[in-house]
């Protein structure tokens, strides 16, 4: 009996057989939680209290926001005017498209959340505004039925809650293989390393604030009596402890010997473990060293290629994704023909273009090939025409 046999004899009346709903699906209500329960505050607190995370959030939405984007139409043209692309540059009177789409960026990293809400709505339905929502304090109503997944968003703010309906919501969200509803975020699997690493601080910080190891030992063959023993201790606390009383030259008598504690293999293996955290949170968040002010790896990979492979695997992925939500979700509020869709500017992004040297190699073997020169330059986007070309003067 294969499988198909094997399913259709659980059902005995096939007629009967209802599918399950969206919630039956994501698991039920029940698993859905308040966002106070999924704890995603300590998510965004990260951002302000571990040194990487911040480094690596700031360095990705700020290069998805700058990222320019175009809006086409169905004929792949370019429009340079309307009214969606002038919500986006000025979303409300508090913020600008870059600010917007910075915000955008950072909640999905921090929460794997983003939410938009579409505000001042025109005679025709289309948003005059777009305000982004805290992402962790934003909970999801399912809805009931396969046409209606979300009922709507829950917004709890200074003690208050706001309802929105889902059409006045954009939702983008990031890939959850355990819910239907929220995203997850890189620094859902980069905590375990931040942690570490801010156990690892905590520990460093306890060192310099009450002197966690000893520095030294100072030894003898004879025997102290307590009131030696407490003298010396004493001075030498008050000459050289501090870091104000650094580099001074002690003065050791009576058979008195000094013995500097190294940097044992268990020091040694603690700072390996700080790097290993380090680049564990920069791998997660697809960082580049370089890019996170670290040049260890500089030599191997200069810091141009590590740029390219950042926009190629990081920032174009992700604008892309914001891009086809706001495509779905708000274009239609000003064209109901869906025509129309934005893109990134790939053109717009330098570390994508080959140098100089690089297209002017691939322009000579275009040309030899039998290709027109000026479809060439077009086609590598060369810094000339033939027209210029041939009009500038030749010293």
């Amino acid at each position: 009996m294969n499988i198909i046999e094997k399913i259709k004899s659980f059902v005995k009346d096939e007629k009967s057989f209802t599918a399950p709903s969206v919630i039956e699906l994501s698991g039920g209500i029940n698993r859905l939680p308040a966002p106070a329960a999924r704890n995603y505050t300590p998510y965004v607190e990260a951002y302000a209290d571990k040194p990487w995370v911040y480094a690596c959030v700031s360095v990705v939405s700020e290069s998805v926001a700058s990222t320019e984007f175009l809006l086409k139409n169905a004929a792949g043209e370019i429009l340079q005017k309307h009214p969606a692309l002038e919500l986006l540059y000025r979303p409300n009177p508090f913020m600008t498209g870059r600010a917007l789409r910075q915000w955008i960026c950072a909640s999905l990293e921090l929460t794997g959340n983003a939410y938009i809400l579409k505000d001042a709505p025109r005679a025709d339905g289309s948003p005059r505004e777009l305000y982004p929502l805290l992402s962790h304090l934003v909970e999801i109503v399912p809805g009931s039925t396969a046409a209606e997944p979300v009922q709507g968003y829950k917004y709890r703010v200074s003690g208050k809650t706001a309802y929105y309906k889902s059409k006045d919501v954009i939702h983008i969200k990031y890939f959850n293989p355990f819910d239907f509803f929220y995203g997850l975020s890189p620094l859902a699997a980069a905590r375990g390393a931040a942690d570490s690493y801010e156990s690892a601080e905590n520990y460093n910080r306890a060192f310099f604030e009450n002197s966690a190891t000893l520095s030294g030992i100072i030894s003898t063959d004879g025997k102290l009596d307590d009131a030696s023993r407490n003298r010396i201790l004493q001075a030498w606390s008050e000459k050289y402890t501090s870091a104000a009383k650094a580099h001074k030259v002690a003065l050791l008598e009576g058979g008195l010997r000094w013995q500097s504690m190294g940097m044992s293999q268990r020091d040694m293996d603690f700072i390996s473990g700080l790097k290993v955290n380090r680049e564990t949170i920069l791998s997660i968040f697809h960082v580049p060293p370089a890019l996170a002010g670290i040049f260890d790896h500089a030599p191997q990979y200069n810091t141009r290629e590590q740029q390219r492979i950042f926009y190629q695997t990081c920032v174009l992925p992700k604008l892309t994704l914001i891009l086809e939500a706001l495509t779905e979700f708000l274009l239609p509020d000003f064209d109901r023909k869906n025509e129309l869709y934005f893109t990134p500017d790939i053109t717009a992004i330098s570390v994508l273009k080959d140098d100089e040297v690089t297209r002017a190699q691939a322009a000579k073997l275009y040309i030899e090939m039998g290709f027109e020169k000026e479809e060439v330059i077009t086609a590598l986007g060369l810094p000339f025409s033939i027209g210029n070309r041939k009009n500038k003067r030749r010293f």
